[in-house]
C-alpha cells in the first residue's frame, strides 16, 4: 500500500492522479444536478471552440462530450504511467536515468491515453448524436481537402482539410482512385469508420454544371 500511494502522488502519475481526481469530483457534482453535463464536445462550432473542435477531429476525439473525453483520457494516462513505475521506474535508483524515464513515461502516457480513448468514444458517438444541433460531421460535408496519404480508395486514405484556418487530418474513402496533392470534396460522414466519403474536386464540379 504505500508503494501504490508512493507511485500516485510522485511525478509523473501525480499529474493524471489530479487530473482523474477532478473528472471524478466533476462527474460526481453532475449527477447530483449542480452542474450542466450537456456540455459541448469541442465540435466545430463557434470561434471558441473551433481550435479545440480541429484538435479533436484531428485525434479522432470528436463526437463525444469533451469532460468525458478528459476523463478517458485521465484514466488511460494514469494507468500507463501507474504500472510503469510500478514495473520499471521503482527499480531505477535516482538520477539521471530515472529523470528522463520519467519525461519519457509522461508524454508516452499522454500519448497512450489519447490512443486508447480515440478507440473508446468510436462506439459511443450515436450515443450523443440527438443531442447535436449540428454535428462536425455535417458542417464538415462540402468542405475541399487534399489527398495526403499515397493514394486513396474503398478501405484507406487520408487527407488534409482547412476549416476557418484550423488544419484536420481526416480519414477519407473513394471509388475514383485518389493520389497524393489530388483535391477532392467530402460528401458525407461514414460513422461506421470515422471517415468521409469523397469525390475528385472536378467530378463534383462537372455533376453541379449538369
Amino acid at each position: 500500500m504505500p508503494l501504490f500511494f508512493s507511485i500516485i502522488t510522485g511525478f509523473p502519475t501525480v499529474i493524471f492522479t489530479v487530473l482523474l481526481s477532478i473528472a471524478v469530483i466533476y462527474w460526481l457534482i453532475s449527477l447530483s444536478g449542480m452542474v450542466d453535463s450537456d456540455v459541448p464536445e469541442g465540435d466545430l462550432g463557434g470561434d471558441g471552440a473551433m481550435g479545440v473542435g480541429g484538435l479533436l477531429a484531428t485525434l479522432g476525439l470528436q463526437g463525444v462530450p469533451l469532460p468525458l473525453v478528459i476523463t478517458l483520457v485521465a484514466l488511460g494516462g494514469w494507468l500507463f504511467s501507474y504500472f510503469g513505475e510500478l514495473l520499471l521506474g521503482a527499480h531505477l535508483s535516482p538520477g539521471l536515468l530515472l529523470w528522463l524515464f520519467h519525461i519519457v513515461l509522461l508524454l508516452a502516457s499522454f500519448a497512450i491515453g489519447i490512443f486508447v480513448t480515440s478507440f473508446v468514444v468510436r462506439p459511443l458517438r450515436p450515443l450523443f448524436k440527438p443531442a447535436q444541433h449540428l454535428s462536425a460531421e455535417k458542417r464538415l460535408t462540402g468542405t475541399l481537402c487534399t489527398v495526403r496519404s499515397g493514394s486513396v480508395d474503398r478501405a484507406r486514405g487520408r487527407a488534409d482539410a482547412y476549416i476557418e484556418g484550423d488544419h484536420l487530418i481526416l480519414q477519407i474513402r473513394s471509388d475514383t482512385p485518389l493520389a497524393r496533392g489530388d483535391r477532392a470534396i467530402l460528401i458525407h460522414y461514414l460513422a461506421d469508420e470515422d471517415a468521409y466519403w469523397v469525390m475528385p474536386e472536378k467530378d463534383f464540379k462537372t455533376g453541379l454544371a449538369d
